[in-house]
């Protein structure tokens, strides 16, 4: 209930007023914080001095909480089971996809967490089956990246298969380029540039530039997996297991 009578208000209330009725509803809007022409359902929404939120975005999410000065410009979508968390000055540009599939596919929360001036540029797709985190002074360049925080591994004959399921932690002072593909469970330190194009499938800690590797072959089987992750011991709709990140 509290989260239609959020989305209502932040959609047919001009800021001001939409801001004295969140926080009569027990959210925390800062009299500077701004609501665009937005669509904004979720159970607690915590807007610090300055942070704003732009119009024509649609969020249907647990919670988002954006500190001083962090903003979120048009056309993003959010849906799912999700916490969203800003840094000061962070920034969700335009036209992002974020999304996490309801229970019994996923369990629990997942939270994207963006740190101080930490921002995702545009046209980004972006899986939180998974939590992913991104640093201080990061940002998630140009158009068209994917985050996945799962994958599946099928048998190699007959319908058997798993999930792996794996967060996305990126560190600090990091940039990557357009177009890049995250696979579930990596890691990237501080200081990495990532170029245009690149699948990171392994975790990256070396600080310096990274671009496309060559195509490479590696033997797969499904009961190596098995035995290599560790079981999800959460009630699931299919067989899951969890990847660790590798630091």
């Amino acid at each position: 209930m509290k989260k239609k009578v959020t989305a209502f208000i932040t959609f047919c209330m001009p800021s001001r007023v939409a801001g004295i009725l969140l926080n009569l509803l027990g959210h925390k809007i800062h009299p500077s914080a701004k609501i665009g022409f937005s669509l904004v359902a979720v159970n607690q929404l915590c807007l610090d001095k300055d942070a704003r939120i732009g119009h024509f975005n649609m969020i249907k999410a647990n919670k988002l909480l954006m500190r001083k000065g962090a903003f979120m410009k048009k056309f993003n979508r959010v849906n799912g089971p999700i916490n969203l968390l800003f840094g000061q000055y962070a920034a969700l540009a335009n036209n992002n996809n974020v999304y996490r599939g309801s229970a019994p596919i996923t369990t629990g929360l997942a939270t994207l967490k963006l740190g101080k001036l930490g921002q995702i540029v545009s046209k980004n797709s972006i899986d939180l089956t998974k939590s992913i985190t991104i640093g201080d002074n990061t940002t998630i360049g140009g158009h068209g990246g994917q985050f996945w925080t799962h994958g599946f591994v099928h048998e190699s004959k007959g319908s058997g298969r798993i999930r792996v399921d794996g967060e996305i932690i990126i560190g600090n002072n990091v940039y990557v380029g357009s177009r890049c593909t995250f696979n579930p469970g990596v890691f990237v330190g501080n200081g990495i540039s990532i170029g245009s194009n690149v699948c990171v499938s392994k975790s990256l800690k070396k600080a310096g530039m990274y671009v496309a590797q060559p195509l490479r072959h590696f033997p797969q089987e499904i009961s190596e997996i098995r035995n290599r992750l560790t079981k999800s011991t959460n009630q699931q709709i299919e067989e899951v297991y969890e990847k660790a990140i590798s630091y």
